[in-house]
């Protein structure tokens, strides 16, 4: 029991958790509050994203197992099962990948690069061509015979 000097109230401290604790805790719950927005999110990555997503959370709960960390286990098996939800969810309703950062950038480098050669098509027709006035040779071969 600890006396707030504030208040003046007594508190009782054998219930309490360690802050690392009620960090985790918070962190479950966050997990299990926004489920559905993370298995909609997850369902749109590849199949190869989610399966290592998935060694990646075995690997973890190796080591949380052998250092008996149970808030970190709990958290891992809910991203696993979400992660598993969303693989059925992907399957079930054929959803798309999601395109990643560089193949949304590749793709705007070859619109511009499109349009940028059509507009160059466009002016190049309606320019008049430049006729070419056809290079006068010298014949400089009587110089040569000065010499």
């Amino acid at each position: 029991m600890n006396k707030d000097a504030s208040t003046g109230s007594v508190q009782d401290t054998s219930t309490l958790r360690p802050t690392q604790g009620s960090v985790r805790d918070v962190r479950i719950q966050l997990a299990l509050d926004n489920a559905e927005e993370y298995i909609a999110r997850l369902s749109t990555l590849s199949d190869k994203e989610l399966a290592e997503k998935l060694e990646t959370i075995y690997l973890q709960s190796e080591i949380a197992i052998q250092k008996r960390m149970d808030e970190s286990i709990e958290l891992l098996e809910i991203w696993r099962s979400q992660i598993i939800q969303a693989r059925i969810l992907k399957a079930d309703n054929n959803i798309p990948d999601a395109p990643n950062e560089i193949e949304l950038a590749i793709a705007d480098v070859e619109t511009y690069v499109a349009k940028t050669e059509e507009r160059l098509d466009v002016v190049s027709e309606d320019l008049p061509k430049k006729q070419r006035k056809p290079k006068i040779k010298e014949d400089y071969s009587d110089q040569i015979s000065l010499f």
